[in-house]
């Protein structure tokens, strides 16, 4: 048939959100969704499997970038998730749920990032990008590489200002912070806040197991638009656990004012505007299939 055409389509982009609600809707009891693609399309999943009123499973192929949901269920394979399943090798997931003013934005499995990181994911999503995406280039020196070109020329923006005020019920790694709560933000440059649930972060950065821990968490923070400071939280997050505090209940974020910022969800962002956010893990869990 070369040289007729048939046919044309077109597969036009369709919001996360709206994405997620039309399948919930379509979910049944007993069912087991499986799916395939990068974290952002693993963010579908678990945002339907939040909405839906049917008792489902989950299971995740990791066909994108950094598959950071794969890696943390250690999924291989469609026979593997399959057979999984059907031996009911199913672990409970709690994922972090953020709040904007009020209002739930969005869920997430393995983590939720603000500022400087969060904007960075633009980058991959850049026509340019996308190309040598499609012709294979994933390897993680790629991705480095990428988002190095793209620090350099942006690091001097005002991601998130000095003024933000963060407060939460928090426990150091090593010991209670004076008096258990996270006001030594307020006043510093940060440019970055990141909320880790899953056990990596981009494929580089080390989180925990705290998806399967119903009300823990993990907050990192950092002012990472000097390069040195930079290296120096991605060598400590790479070598062991990135430095933070363990999170119990809910972490508040007050901005002076609504501001404008990046939000991230898995490598899905989105700008948006409010004057508090508050992340915390979700009332109830969904089952995944885990090798």
């Amino acid at each position: 048939m070369a040289g007729y055409t048939i046919g044309k389509f077109e597969v036009k982009p369709v919001p996360v959100d709206e994405n997620a609600k039309l399948l919930s809707e379509i979910l049944a009891d007993g069912d087991l969704l499986i799916v395939a693609g990068g974290d952002g399309t693993a963010t579908v999943g678990i945002n339907a499997m939040m909405q839906t009123k049917a008792k489902a499973t989950l299971g995740v192929l990791g066909y994108g970038n950094f598959n950071d949901f794969a890696r943390m269920v250690k999924s291989k394979n469609l026979q593997q998730i399959v057979s999984d399943f059907e031996k009911k090798k199913v672990q409970k997931l709690y994922p972090m749920e953020a709040v904007l003013d009020g209002k739930v934005w969005r869920y997430a499995a393995c983590y939720f990032t603000i500022g400087m990181f969060a904007e960075s994911t633009e980058v991959f999503n850049a026509p340019k990008t996308r190309k040598s995406l499609r012709k294979g280039k994933k390897s993680l020196f790629y991705s480095i590489r990428t988002l190095a070109c793209w620090y350099f020329s942006n690091k001097k923006k005002e991601f998130l200002g000095k003024d933000i005020r963060m407060d939460g019920v928090a426990m150091n790694r090593r010991k209670m912070s004076r008096n258990g709560r996270m006001n030594e933000v307020r006043g510093k440059q940060v440019s970055d806040v990141m909320f880790v649930n899953g056990e990596t972060v981009a494929r580089l950065m080390r989180g925990g197991d705290y998806w399967k821990k119903p009300e823990e968490f993990f907050v990192s923070f950092g002012r990472l638009k000097s390069f040195w400071r930079l290296a120096i939280f991605m060598i400590k997050s790479m070598l062991r656990l990135m430095p933070g505090h363990i999170a119990k209940g809910e972490v508040r974020i007050n901005f002076p004012y609504s501001s404008e910022f990046e939000i991230q969800a898995e490598g899905e962002y989105a700008k948006v505007k409010a004057a508090e956010l508050v992340v915390k893990k979700s009332s109830h869990g969904i089952e995944v299939v885990v090798a």
